[in-house]
């Protein structure tokens, strides 16, 4: 699941979900097989509905994060830590300098359709280095793609206040663009069948590739809930230790 997360601040923290969840609701599960340069494939499970988003390893029990899409407020769970941080929602104050982009469209591959959508290759590039690799099917999961850009764009302002004491030898083109200000880039061309993102500090890749999806599932409505007796810890609280 840290592997969503995008950078090494997030990825070292424990996150944990909110208190309570709706009645049950028809969603979408999203089945990916992720693997990063120098370690074992993993597998991640999205599960999407009108009111959440939540990210895990394919088991209900243990670590999951959960965006409430309401009030664009990001839950987590360490379940060995009993602990709960919450990320609350805030733009992103500061302004992009220095950035140019741009979107190489690769025709002419013989990509396979994907339930009946047209899948394109894609390059996006910022300051001439390659920061996404993209496989996108055109009009493939609306409602999921729509999660997943408010998700990104709700992580991004608590990504642009860690700017603040990232040195700025480690704040790459890429890693800038990618995780604060075009944060839902890679899916304005459609669902991502398969990503490569392209890190510059320590330089390397990480692949996350769609082998299924299931829509108009019931979802247990308990999986939307954060276990009772768990700590919480905001974000800021974390970072004032």
């Amino acid at each position: 699941m840290t592997r969503f997360l995008s950078t090494a601040f997030l990825a070292a923290c424990a996150l944990a979900a909110c208190t309570h969840a709706a009645g049950p609701e028809k969603g979408t599960a999203l089945y990916f097989v992720e693997e990063e340069e120098g370690t074992e494939a993993g597998g991640t499970r999205m599960l999407i509905t009108r009111e959440y988003l939540r990210i895990d390893d394919g088991v209900d029990a243990g670590d999951f994060l959960l965006y409430q899409r309401a009030d664009k407020t990001i839950y987590s769970v360490n379940a060995a830590d009993g602990l709960v941080l919450v990320i609350g929602h805030q733009p992103v104050k500061s302004a992009a300098t220095g950035l140019t982009h741009d979107v190489q469209r690769r025709n002419g591959e013989p990509i396979p359709d994907v339930a009946g959508r047209k899948v394109v290759h894609y390059r996006l590039l910022t300051n001439g280095q390659l920061c996404y690799d993209l496989y996108a099917a055109e009009g493939l999961l609306p409602d999921a793609v729509a999660a997943l850009a408010e998700y990104r764009e709700s992580l991004a302002g608590e990504q642009a206040v860690a700017l603040a004491s990232t040195p700025k030898e480690m704040q790459s083109p890429c890693d800038l663009a990618n995780n604060v200000y075009l944060p839902a880039r890679h899916l304005a061309h459609g669902f991502p069948i398969r990503l490569t993102e392209t890190t510059r500090n320590p330089v390397r890749t990480r692949t996350t590739e769609l082998v299924d999806y299931k829509t108009g599932l019931a979802i247990d409505p308990e999986l939307f809930r954060v276990p009772q007796g768990y700590r919480r810890l905001t974000i800021q609280e974390l970072r004032a230790r």
